[in-house]
């Protein structure tokens, strides 16, 4: 048999090249062509690491991806659930990975926007740790709460709060959670305890439990439970209505709420 010539492992500047075409339009249904240099990649699986549970939004974005990516370079695409911390045990392992090609990070706002604001420290640095591959796109949020509150609308929200201090609460599984939660309670003026939580999923089913009066989560995750009747939707975090929810009006609809505009985006990275 003739000896087999080995290929060489792709550099971080050749893999980005590649993911950027393939993992960029994988959700517009369609394969790139690969470049011939790269027919022998992937030789092993790629791990696409994901820093919230399995179930939240960013997840079933990922699972989405990594079949379409996995067809289109002819490889295994793994999804590597990390959650925990805000996302900063995901980013960190991320960081830390071998810059060969087999290491993704699907991740959002949280950790390279948002936690720098956060926190007051971070073990790595979201801009010199990572290489940008592709944004997926954006993640809009909805307010949703527990079907046992007696409110239909944002401004009945805050009534009831204002009636019942200190006892309204929301969950948060993610950072558009933690701020979505913060600027209402400080647009607004009523005091909301936050309860934070280590991903979205345990946060919905604690909403439906009772155990929190309120949530922000994304539609991805949450839109299902809602029409399953199981928690209550009153309002989306984005200026304008969304067409994958449009009988939902924007928070800010409400007047003493006008401005309020929040989204999440979605993005693919290599360390």
């Amino acid at each position: 048999m003739p000896e087999k010539i080995a290929a060489p492992t792709p550099t971080r500047r050749h893999f980005i090249a590649l993911a950027a075409g393939a993992a960029g339009v994988a959700a517009a249904g369609y394969m790139p062509r690969v470049h011939a240099q790269a027919e022998a990649y992937p030789r092993q699986p790629i791990r696409l690491v994901v820093p919230f549970a399995a179930g939240s939004g960013t997840d079933a974005v990922a699972r989405i991806t990594a079949q379409m990516l996995g067809e289109a370079l002819k490889g295994s695409v793994i999804v590597d659930n990390r959650a925990g911390a805000n996302g900063i045990i995901a980013a960190e392992a991320v960081a830390k990975a071998a810059p060969d090609g087999y290491t993704l990070f699907m991740t959002t706002n949280t950790t390279h926007s948002a936690n720098p604001s956060l926190m007051k420290s971070l073990p790595y640095d979201p801009v010199r740790d990572f290489a940008p591959v592709s944004r997926m796109g954006n993640l809009p949020f909805m307010l949703v709460v527990n079907n046992a509150l007696p409110v239909k609308t944002v401004a009945e929200l805050l009534a009831w709060g204002r009636a019942n201090p200190g006892k309204l609460t929301y969950a948060s599984g993610n950072s558009t959670g933690i701020v979505s939660g913060a600027t209402l309670s400080r647009m607004s003026g009523v005091p909301m305890l936050h309860v934070p939580y280590k991903s979205t999923p345990p946060a919905i089913a604690d909403l439906i439990g009772g155990q929190v009066s309120f949530m922000f989560v994304d539609l991805a995750a949450g839109l299902a439970t809602v029409q399953a009747g199981r928690m209550r939707a009153i309002a989306v975090t984005t200026q304008e209505r969304t067409q994958l929810f449009a009988e939902l009006p924007p928070v800010a609809d409400t007047p003493e709420l006008k401005g309020f505009d929040i989204t999440s985006w979605n993005g693919v990275f290599a360390p």
